[in-house]
């Protein structure tokens, strides 16, 4: 779940909060995930304030990671085309 507030900075900030009771492990490689794929989609973000919420129902696996990679990165590029 992602949520999109504009911001006065000029340029975009991430927030993320994790609610899955995950290891430090886990916790890192989201947080790690996270901000590859605000990077990679950093030039039609915006001067917004994003803030990424992982609910406590997901089940953090190996797979896990892959599918946040991918559903972030459709996320993003709606966000960039809404504006």
């Amino acid at each position: 779940m992602i949520f999109k507030i504009p911001n006065s900075y000029g340029h975009f900030r991430v927030g993320i909060t994790n609610k899955a009771k995950v290891n430090s492990v886990q916790r890192n490689r989201i947080k790690r995930t996270i901000r590859e794929a605000f990077r990679h989609s950093r030039s039609g973000l915006g001067s917004f304030d994003y803030n990424v919420v992982i609910p406590s129902s997901k089940k953090v696996g190996h797979i896990y990671f892959a599918k946040l990679q991918a559903c972030l990165a459709k996320e993003l590029i709606r966000a960039a085309r809404v504006g």
